[in-house]
């Protein structure tokens, strides 16, 4: 039926999430849920701030980070997978919201923030997922997610990453035109990949060349 709501699309769903974390998948189930959009935030520099810091204060932060980033990626129809140390896994239904997701969370902790130490960088990569239950929430798994997450070795703080099947998606490209975005051709490879992935790196604010390191 036209009037379905499909998997893919209410397990995308934030208010879905919150509202049956423990009702909604058999733990035998491996759901085919079509296209996803995944999203991978993480802290650029954490292992310094838990040194400089102490635990305390940079547990503070990381928890603080997570409200702001958890709120973007809400009202840019996302929902958020998981959360891995430091980083945030989200998904999206639609490619281009996860871009202006990115965007708006660069935007957040931009450099001239002073009430904060945070900078992220940022992955995206779209592709099939499966969603399963893992403890008492959804994950999903599979190559797309796994693309995703290494295309965050290509990127330093205030960076944004996206595999050129995102870049593909139905109005990325004009929108990050129409954000006078200065994109730089990418390519990640490793001897596990059939072969290498492309992508574009988008740096929306500069960062020093430390900042390129991974924490």
């Amino acid at each position: 039926s036209d009037l379905a709501l499909r998997p893919g699309r209410i397990l995308s769903l934030q208010e879905f999430r919150d509202l049956f974390r423990e009702e909604y998948l058999s733990t035998d189930v491996q759901l085919a849920i079509g296209q996803q959009t995944i999203l991978f935030t993480d802290m650029v520099g954490s292992t310094e701030l838990y040194a400089k810091q102490g635990d305390a204060v940079a547990f503070r932060e990381v928890r603080r980070h997570f409200s702001d980033v958890f709120r973007i990626i809400a009202a840019q129809r996302g929902a958020v997978v998981k959360t891995i140390g430091d980083a945030v896994m989200g998904a999206f239904t639609n490619p281009l919201d996860a871009v202006t997701a990115a965007k708006a969370i660069h935007d957040c902790f931009h450099p001239a923030r002073t009430d904060s130490l945070t900078k992220l960088r940022i992955s995206i990569n779209v592709g099939p997922c499966i969603a399963v239950k893992l403890n008492t929430d959804i994950d999903y798994f599979g190559h797309t997610v796994n693309v995703a997450a290494k295309l965050q070795s290509l990127a330093g703080a205030w960076q944004i990453v996206l595999s050129d099947d995102v870049y593909a998606a139905p109005s990325v490209a004009d929108w990050l035109s129409t954000a006078q975005a200065k994109l730089e051709a990418v390519r990640y490879e490793s001897p596990s990949l059939l072969f290498p992935i492309s992508g574009k790196r988008w740096s929306v604010y500069e960062g020093g060349p430390e900042e390129h390191k991974r924490s």
